[in-house]
């Protein structure tokens, strides 16, 4: 198998993977990602007769330790097409991707197992638990407050200049919030902007928040509190202090929304569903997985328990 990066014109071949390992996203997300993500160097592809077969996005970013900063690829979007499945494909592909980051100068590699049971894989090829998080669910009308910060809305399609901008903007926000903490992952504008594809963010003084509406339970289940839809916020970096600030913006921002919309089935959420840092002494279960390629990657294991290092962002 020729094992390279892949171009512009293993686009097709590319998406045909895409759709058939994962199935969920649809035409419309395998196109968003892959017209931003195509890039060159950052896509490796295992190809048979000249055809792309397998993939792996290898995509930049950084590891913030203290005052350094080491380069990552994050591996993403790993699949290979089901009839050359269990031929070795893959594993060829990912030892590949470890020897040409190595002689690029990047110090580890990242990624989060699609499913937990591909965590065991994954450590076979050198890939440890490293990243940690801790998902929690709060009531709004348990702890609102007076709304704070600004809003930023990532639409499915926006003018490309505003796009850039407000990638520019949630990014240096997502940094700022992060700034103090031992060890997390820095990641460039556009990906930062890609992960908030379809979704809001809220921004405020050290604080930073992005995510997204999930379905509006049915009435029946709505129960006699008239519940409304949950919030899932997939980057929830604030203090417990400004949780209530948070909340209130969450909460003004979709009924805004749903006022723009005129859809009054549309009801302030119920709750609201948070992916955030591990805190100091919490106990919170893996969320990413490192493979150390220099002797500095590999010494960050022994601090990682005081260090609770913070990935955020998994592109899901």
């Amino acid at each position: 198998m020729e094992i390279g990066y892949a171009g512009r014109q293993d686009r097709p071949a590319l998406k045909e993977i895409w759709l058939a390992s994962f199935p969920e996203d649809g035409p419309e997300t395998a196109d968003v990602f892959l017209d931003a993500l195509l890039k060159p160097g950052w896509c490796l592809a295992g190809r048979l007769d000249g055809r792309a077969v397998t993939m792996a996005f290898l995509l930049p970013a950084e590891l913030v330790a203290g005052k350094s900063a080491l380069p990552l690829r994050y591996v993403f979007a790993a699949a290979t097409l089901p009839p050359y499945r269990g031929r070795g494909c893959f594993g060829a592909l990912l030892r590949r991707a470890r020897e040409l980051s190595a002689e690029q100068g990047v110090e580890a590699l990242f990624l989060r197992p699609a499913e937990p049971g591909l965590a065991a894989y994954y450590e076979r090829f050198g890939y440890r638990p490293y990243f940690a998080a801790v998902e929690e669910t709060i009531r709004p009308a348990q702890v609102m407050g007076d709304p704070v910060g600004r809003v930023l809305r990532f639409p499915p399609r926006l003018e490309p200049s505003l796009w850039r901008e407000q990638a520019e903007a949630a990014a240096r926000s997502r940094d700022a919030a992060l700034q103090g903490r031992p060890v997390w992952v820095r990641w460039p504008a556009e990906i930062v902007g890609l992960s908030a594809y379809g979704s809001l963010c809220l921004t405020g003084q050290g604080c930073y928040v992005m995510g997204g509406q999930e379905p509006a339970p049915a009435a029946s289940e709505r129960g006699l509190a008239g519940a409304g839809p949950s919030l899932f916020f997939r980057e929830w970096v604030a203090g417990p202090s400004e949780a209530p600030a948070l909340c209130a913006a969450a909460c003004q921002a979709i009924s805004l929304r749903a006022a723009s919309l005129r859809a009054a089935e549309e009801i302030p959420p119920a709750s609201l569903r948070l992916r955030r840092p591990a805190r100091a002494g919490e106990a919170a279960p893996p969320f990413g997985w490192l493979c150390p390629l220099t002797a500095r990657a590999e010494a960050l294991f022994l601090t990682a328990a005081q260090d609770r290092p913070y990935m955020g962002l998994a592109l899901d």
